[in-house]
């Protein structure tokens, strides 16, 4: 029933949550191919928010909670026993909460892509450290997706409060000739 409703919602919303085929591709966000630079497509983003990270945290688990912008994303269950996020605060670690969300794409493959993230508080708010792994062996080229998983998430849980979004390693790079549509 969850299923069917998510999907229903991503419909309605006109987000097209999948790079898809074509190569490369027109899909917006897609242009950050990555080419197993983790022995796997991948992709790690470092994502700051002016807001605190229990805030960061309930923002992003509600916005993923029924399917996320595009209805194919799926909160995980933590180690903290929690769905989506535990809070890791009582261990003084440094990271506040941790999370997983799983995003499946659409078309005829449908392939499933796992996306970690931290959250850890800053001056200015919350440090997010967020990276999408392509959950098939061999995705050597992943036509932008891991990028694209961790973009359309951060979009729709903080469009509104803003943020800035900046590449933590050398995976999921800027694309040399940016594609015009």
């Amino acid at each position: 029933m969850r299923c069917v409703a998510a999907f229903a919602g991503a419909a309605a919303s006109g987000i097209v949550g999948s790079c898809g085929g074509q190569s490369p591709s027109p899909v917006p966000d897609c242009g950050n191919v990555d080419m197993g630079s983790c022995g796997n497509a991948c992709c790690k983003l470092s994502i700051e928010v002016p807001i605190s990270t229990t805030e960061a945290m309930q923002t992003l688990n509600a916005s993923l909670a029924n399917g996320g912008p595009d209805g194919y994303f799926t909160l995980q269950p933590t180690a903290e026993g929690t769905l989506g996020f535990g809070d890791l605060r009582p261990f003084k670690t440094g990271v506040d909460f941790i999370g997983q969300v799983h995003h499946m794409t659409s078309g005829p493959k449908h392939y499933n892509d796992t996306i970690d993230i931290t959250l850890t508080s800053t001056a200015a708010g919350t440090m997010v450290k967020a990276f999408s792994l392509s959950l098939i062996g061999g995705a050597l080229g992943d036509n932008g997706q891991s990028y694209k998983n961790i973009k359309m998430a951060m979009d729709g849980a903080f469009k509104s409060t803003g943020y800035k979004l900046s590449h933590a390693d050398d995976s999921c790079p800027e694309p040399e000739f940016p594609l015009l549509l």
